[in-house]
Order: structure tokens, then sequence, then C-alpha cells
């Protein structure tokens, strides 16, 4: 429940760590988020056994993790190190007693789970290896244009947000997975009583893993948190996660013809595949092509209104047009 004073208290946030503890949930589900079944065959592959006790961690409940895993963000930029060390490293963190409160919600208690309760020091020491490991091996090397696909997401809702107001970005945060009717954010899962924010504001975080729902994160000793799933992850899993290139970034994605596609998308952002293809003198077939390319890079993100693709560019596509296409 908000307060008038939370409102001026909402900010977005983009967390690597916390994107990594959502990869290792949509990896370990017995049934995969929708978008991520090509994924989770080629991640599986790569994953390496030191990793497993974070799959096994992360996806033990649907919706529930120990709270020390997911701590306050910062006001500034985070790396995956810099949440790793706050989760993982902080003496003050009530490792028991999180995770007491989490082994409540499960049928069966994994061995990792068992020894955060009885063995905090060792099953920190454990989980930070695995993190560190997953994150190399599934995370790392789809970074870029995953942090390309988020950071999109967070450009187009502060944008809606200073153009009609925050009440217009919250009713349109995640339908239908959020509700807004001020003073009330309503959001679907497990069951929970009203939770007043208490002038703290609320902390969104777009995630590209969490295609099936919204997660948050409430507590009375630190800043309230929402997870929801990122408006372009549907088209991005669709593409195929953005692999395939050689290089794993931007290999085969420009050339004249993709660099006129990024001119076009600057001077006409949320522009349609039609619009785009008469632009660009293409047929739509052929506009759509070179859009699914730089999309796959990371330098395009779509969304759909109704039947019509709606095609900006993110932050990284302004970057390279402003640093190397002009």
């Amino acid at each position: 429940m908000f307060s008038h004073s939370d409102l001026g208290r909402v900010r977005f946030a983009i967390l690597p760590f916390q994107e990594t503890l959502k990869a290792a949930r949509g990896l370990g589900l017995p049934k995969p988020p929708p978008g991520l079944a090509s994924w989770r065959h080629v991640s599986r592959a790569a994953l390496p056994a030191v990793a497993r006790p974070v799959v096994t961690l992360c996806s033990a409940h649907t919706w529930h993790l120990p709270d020390f895993l997911t701590p306050q963000p910062s006001a500034d930029l985070m790396s995956f190190e810099d949440e790793l060390h706050a989760a993982l490293d902080d003496p003050s963190a009530p490792v028991q007693r999180d995770t007491a409160a989490f082994t409540g919600v499960l049928k069966t208690v994994p061995v990792v789970v068992d020894t955060l309760l009885h063995h905090p020091d060792r099953g920190r020491r454990t989980l930070r290896q695995a993190f560190t490991a997953f994150h190399q091996a599934v995370l790392a090397p789809d970074w870029p244009r995953l942090h390309a696909q988020l950071a999109a997401d967070v450009a187009y809702r502060a944008r809606l947000m200073a153009q009609h107001g925050l009440d217009a970005m919250l009713a349109t945060l995640c339908p239908p997975h959020v509700r807004w009717e001020y003073p009330h954010l309503t959001v679907t899962g497990p069951g929970a009583p009203d939770f007043a924010l208490g002038g703290r504001g609320l902390v969104l975080v777009p995630s590209m893993f969490l295609t099936d729902g919204v997660h948050r994160q409430l507590n009375d000793r630190q800043q309230p948190m929402l997870f929801y799933p990122a408006r372009t992850a549907g088209a991005y899993w669709r593409d195929g996660g953005g692999r395939g290139w050689p290089d794993g970034r931007l290999a085969g994605a420009i050339g004249e013809r993709k660099a006129s596609v990024l001119r076009a998308l600057a001077d006409r952002p949320g522009c349609g595949t039609t619009d785009l293809a008469t632009a660009l003198g293409v047929t739509p077939a052929t506009a759509s092509t070179h859009v699914a390319n730089l999309r796959r890079a990371g330098l395009v993100a779509t969304t759909r209104v109704a039947r019509t693709a709606r095609h900006d560019l993110t932050p990284l596509g302004l970057h390279l047009l402003d640093a190397h296409i002009g």
C-alpha cells in the first residue's frame, strides 16, 4: 500500500546478480517459464557441476527465496560482484533466520538449504563459488545483450512516467500480473496480507528470465522491491536469446543496410514494421528480418501493441549509432 511519500520514492534498478537468481530459477524449475525452453537446453549443457547448488536453491520453490539473497540495492550502478558481496559477505545478514523462514514453505529441504541453516558460513562459501561459476558459464557471455534489453525497458518506463505520470507507468507495468489503483498495487502470486511501504517507496527491477509472473521482496529491513518481466523478453527469446553470432555480440549484425535500419528507428521511435519498410524502400518481410538481426545483437527492442509490432532502439543501439555510424 502506497502513501503520498512513497510515490516520490519509486525508482528502477538493473541488478545482474538478481538476474542470475532468476536465470537459475528458470533453469531448474520442472516446467520452463514461457520462452525459455531453448535457452534451457543450451544452458544446461554449459552448466558446470560446481554451479548446481545455485540451480537447486533458486528452483526449490516457484516464488520464494531466502531474503538475504536479495539485499538492498545501492543508488549507484551495481556489478555482479557488488551484489554478490552484499548478499553473501555481510556478517550481519540474518542467514539462519531467513533460511529457516524459507524452509517453512518447502516440501523437502535440499542439502544446500540445510547447510545454510545449520552451517551458514560454509553454506555462504559454497554459494559464492556456485554463483560465480553459474554467472560466468551461463549469464556473462549474454550479459551485454540482456543488459541492453533491460535498459530499454527502464528507458521506456521512465519516458512514460515523464510524459504521463507515475499512475500511467504503474497501471501499465505488467498486466495482467500487476494492477494499480491508488493506494494499492496488487500483484499476482502467493497470497499475502497488505504491506504498507511506510514511506520507503519501491524499487522496480525488470527481468528477462521472469516471464511467468512477478516476484516481490517485502521485509522490514530494506526498501521493498518488485521484480517484473521486461516488456521485450517475449520477442528476445523468440529470436533465440541473441544466440548465433560468431562472437556472441555484434558480428554479422552491422552493414550499411542495417545501419540504415538503426538510423530509421532513431528518427521514428516506436515505428511499426510496415512503416519501417516504407521508409527503407524494402518489403515488410525484409524489414522484419533486419530488425530480428538487430534485436539478436541487443540493438533493438520490440514489443506488441494489439497485433502491431513496435520497434525502438535500445540504449546500446543508440550508443552504437552515435559512436560509429552517425
